[in-house]
């Protein structure tokens, strides 16, 4: 914001605020590609969920047409016969008589009497007013039977995701607001796009491409508008996630690993027999999404500080610059790094655990193809994030070059002009 001092007669000095109707017009116009952004993403998500409801997912291997899962309040416990489990502390075994009144479904209103067992398995130790979700199987013909399914999470869950929202907003503001609102593209591009096509036998590879492209595009344009860094992330993700592919196709060579070592196998088998679901390359696709949220990061941190610098400096020497770029991004690498693989070190623990338990050897646990897919997930994406540095570095410093030759350029132009 400029500020102009103007001298009056009693000699006092008041302050002009000249800037201030352009800086509104910048906000404005700030909000705009945002506008345009949401725009689109909301076309495009009604043509997916359009295109979803055309063509429902048909098959399943279990037949649950007369299972549903209803939401219940336990308004008694009738009898109740537990104790603690031993080396389990805060679990209890046991059973309850429990009456619960159900709050949805068509016996909204209505009660009944059910047997709940606790066991080390399925634990689901209740107390009058728990918010409970209970399974019902109608089958015709046939008595129905209700069971104690779980806890009733969605009102935790929504709380959690609340506390999220709020954290974001009260330190991120609107850029946390655009954070959050790209989680959840990312997750709908995910859920609605990605794992459909997948089922229903579409290339898990090219698929899996797409979703990750559509999600660091509009992630990004959240974030930061149309503007050159926005433009140079998404290249250089772009390039990132063609390197993924390679990358993972060299470790996968090495390793020996196909779709067809991941746990789930067996029962995808069967499930490609009826939807032609490729189960060769649905590991590829689970790499590209495990990583895309840490290349985006990183791109989109490099091109920031680089674009922040020119803008300080704009006659900043090049290689300058891409030192200034590849040092920022070399601060970030060991982070990230450490960040992918860890999570991935974290979700395998109880696993890692049940191998020593059973005297697994060193040897035996390097050699499984549990810890082989678990490394190729945590290798691919790290040298995903490492080469996203040097290529946003020189991407920025390209386009940096072209906007320098534009600014020497523009005197000339002004004063043939004029």
């Amino acid at each position: 914001m400029k500020l102009k001092l103007c001298q009056k007669k009693g000699g006092t000095a008041v302050v002009s605020n000249k800037s201030a109707p352009k800086e509104k017009m910048d906000g404005v116009k700030g909000l705009l590609p945002m506008v345009i952004t949401v725009f689109v993403l909301v076309i495009m998500a009604i043509a997916i969920l359009a295109a979803k409801d055309s063509n429902p997912v048909t098959y399943t291997m279990y037949n649950s047409k007369t299972i549903s899962y209803e939401k219940a309040s336990v308004t008694a416990v009738l009898t109740e016969s537990v104790a603690p489990a031993e080396g389990m502390p805060g679990w209890s075994l046991g059973s309850q008589d429990i009456t619960v009144r159900f709050t949805n479904g068509p016996l909204r209103g209505q009660e009944v009497t059910l047997n709940n067992t606790l066991s080390t398995t399925h634990n689901i130790y209740v107390r009058p007013g728990q918010a409970v979700i209970v399974k019902a199987d109608r089958p015709e013909g046939v008595s129905p039977y209700y069971t104690l399914y779980n806890y009733d999470r969605a009102p935790g869950l929504l709380a959690v995701f609340a506390i999220f929202f709020v954290f974001m907003l009260i330190v991120g503001r609107l850029k946390g607001f655009r954070s959050v609102l790209g989680l959840g593209i990312s997750l709908f591009f995910i859920f609605a796009l990605l794992l459909p096509a997948i089922y229903r036998g579409r290339p898990p590879v090219l698929m899996s491409i797409a979703a990750v492209l559509l999600i660091a595009v509009f992630s990004i344009l959240l974030l930061n508008g149309f503007s050159q860094k926005s433009y140079t992330a998404l290249l250089a993700v772009v390039m990132g996630v063609l390197l993924s592919a390679l990358f993972f196709s060299v470790i996968s060579a090495m390793l020996h690993l196909v779709g067809y070592n991941i746990e789930e196998a067996e029962e995808l088998i069967l499930v490609s027999r009826e939807t032609g679901l490729k189960i060769g390359e649905v590991l590829f696709a689970g790499v590209l999404v495990s990583s895309i949220g840490a290349v985006i990061d990183m791109s989109v941190s490099v091109a920031a500080s680089m674009h922040e610098i020119y803008e300080k400096q704009p006659g900043i020497p090049a290689n300058e610059l891409f030192r200034s770029g590849m040092a920022i991004g070399r601060d970030m690498i060991g982070a990230q790094c450490m960040t992918l693989i860890m999570a991935f070190v974290g979700s395998s623990l109880a696993t890692l655990l049940s191998l020593i338990a059973y005297g697994a050897r060193l040897d035996q646990v390097l050699s499984s193809d549990y810890v082989a897919v678990e490394v190729a997930h945590g290798i691919t994406g790290s040298l995903a994030v490492i080469v996203a540095v040097p290529l946003t570095a020189g991407l920025c410093l390209l386009l940096n070059r072209r906007r320098t030759r534009k600014r020497a350029l523009l005197p000339k132009n002004n004063a043939k002009r004029a």
